[in-house]
């Protein structure tokens, strides 16, 4: 109703929006809800104000998988949806594909070496190891409970590959070409702003880099073999520092 009067008061010197551009407003409407959801309800602390009993049950476990639901939640399933209902779209045309060549999966192991340097030397620093893990219970839990953990915050990443590589870098790309890429980047920058600064601005230079990848393989495998290697071994690296 809305964007109907302002049409009305205001034509478009564009023309009518068509379904490419209906398409991308979804989106990117989609992108903004999401993360905004997923900032104000589904942080750890938003669980352990509103759940106090059960935020301090083996370290205060539940709230982070709060964080991990969430954020798997509305960055695979519900964007699925979104393509395949919505779009009438392959959720297979988004990234969602394993089967790539060996020669891909060589570049991602590559891509993957050359993060490990970088990681140690970030293992080693007192603001890194202030935030990792996230699970902070993690340095005193069971094995059975950081296992439980890792599961979890590993599985948020292949969700995040999805969003951000491909529902958005891979998908906005059917329309906005390479483009979509830097568009991508910008929202994948700001769900580091909880993180150290070096973090955050690498973040930037990660964007481009696996946005890219992830466009030129039509896969998000790149990005979840790195994603989940470099999580996982800076997870290990801080519990065997401390």
């Amino acid at each position: 109703m809305v964007m109907r009067a302002l049409t009305r008061l205001l034509p478009s010197p564009h023309g009518p929006m068509d379904a490419a551009t209906r398409r991308i407003a979804i989106m990117l409407v989609y992108t903004a809800v999401a993360l905004t959801i997923l900032e104000f309800v589904f942080r750890p602390e938003f669980f352990g104000r509103h759940f106090p009993q059960w935020s301090t049950p083996h370290g205060g476990l539940y709230p982070h998988l709060w964080w991990a639901f969430g954020t798997i939640t509305f960055y695979l399933p519900i964007p699925m949806l979104i393509v395949r209902f919505g779009f009438g779209q392959r959720v297979r045309d988004y990234g969602w594909r394993f089967d790539v060549p060996l020669r891909h999966w060589a570049l991602y192991g590559v891509m993957l070496l050359v993060m490990m340097p970088i990681v140690f030397y970030a293992a080693n620093r007192p603001d890194f190891l202030a935030v990792y893990p996230f699970y902070r219970a993690a340095f005193v839990a069971s094995r059975d409970t950081v296992l439980v953990w890792e599961i979890a915050y590993l599985a948020q990443f292949l969700a995040l590959e999805f969003f951000f590589r491909g529902f958005l870098a891979i998908g906005l790309g059917h329309v906005l070409g390479r483009a979509a890429v830097w568009v991508a980047v910008v929202p994948y920058c700001m769900i580091h702003y909880h993180k150290p600064l070096p973090e955050a601005l690498a973040a930037i230079v990660a964007g481009v880099i696996l946005g890219e990848v992830a466009q030129r393989t039509r896969s998000i495998a790149g990005g979840v073999v790195v994603h989940t290697g470099v999580a996982l071994t800076m997870d290990l690296l801080a519990l065997r520092m401390r």
